[in-house]
């Protein structure tokens, strides 16, 4: 009776096991899918910056760059962020001023894994 008893119960645990794993996957995942909704994104944020605005007001809004570049012949400086989902290009002029802002898709890893699987915002 007891290795009936034993057999029994191992069947139990793994059977909740085989529901309460998936279940929490699937809330995980829920979870990080809710956050990258729910935050303002790179491409939210860059609506918030005008061509004119100071360097250090965009770094102010956005942080410091990921990566910041001269430009060829001495016309300013490329500021560049990125997130999972966007590539936000910021061209200050010589004067330390904006004079445009670019955003396009990002080359991420969320991109080029979950954007096969599910279609991501362009």
């Amino acid at each position: 009776m007891s290795a009936a008893y034993n057999a029994s119960m191992s069947f139990l645990i793994r059977r909740r096991l085989l529901i309460i794993v998936p279940l929490f996957c699937l809330l995980l995942i829920a979870l990080i899918v809710f956050l990258f909704i729910w935050g303002q994104d790179l491409k939210s944020r860059s609506a918030l910056i005008s061509a004119g605005m100071a360097r250090e007001q965009v770094e102010d809004m956005l942080g410091p760059p990921v990566l910041a570049l001269n430009r060829a012949g001495g016309r300013g400086v490329v500021l560049i962020w990125t997130d999972q989902l966007w590539q936000l290009d910021v061209l200050i002029g010589p004067d330390g001023r904006t004079e445009s802002v670019g955003c396009k898709p990002s080359d991420s890893f969320c991109r080029r894994t979950v954007g096969r699987i599910i279609p991501l915002p362009e």
